[in-house]
């Protein structure tokens, strides 16, 4: 098996992965937030929205613990967080790979499109 082919499938394992770990993180939640309120509605409060200044803030404010008395919201804000730094784990992965392989090209291919997903995660 050529390196090509072990990069592509981390890749897949890296996306099958997220994808997986964000259902599950769903799913749990939502399973715990009906126990917690007896019913599926989320209300618009401010409190129930991954919110703040940017999403790598709110995913630190996330990661700092939130409101312990909602771990059902805390579990689903943490799946959507994993279902979107997914992608951007495939294209760090994808910087080192092509490093390793010394590709100058599609290294800064890739630290292009990994500049652009960080700013687009961290502006408002």
């Amino acid at each position: 098996m050529n390196s090509g082919s072990k990069f592509e499938q981390a890749i897949g394992h890296i996306l099958i992965t997220g994808v997986a770990i964000s259902l599950v993180l769903e799913v749990i939640g939502i399973f715990i937030f009906y126990l917690s309120y007896g019913h599926f509605r989320i209300l618009e409060g401010r409190t129930f929205f991954i919110h703040g200044r940017n999403f790598l803030y709110s995913l630190l404010e996330l990661f700092r613990g939130g409101a312990p008395h909602q771990k059902g919201l805390w579990l689903m804000s943490l799946g959507i967080a994993v279902l979107v730094l997914t992608p951007y784990s495939r294209v760090v992965l994808s910087v080192l790979y092509f490093a390793r392989e010394r590709n100058v090209k599609y290294v800064l291919i890739a630290l292009f499109v990994l500049t652009l997903l960080t700013i687009s995660l961290a502006i408002q």
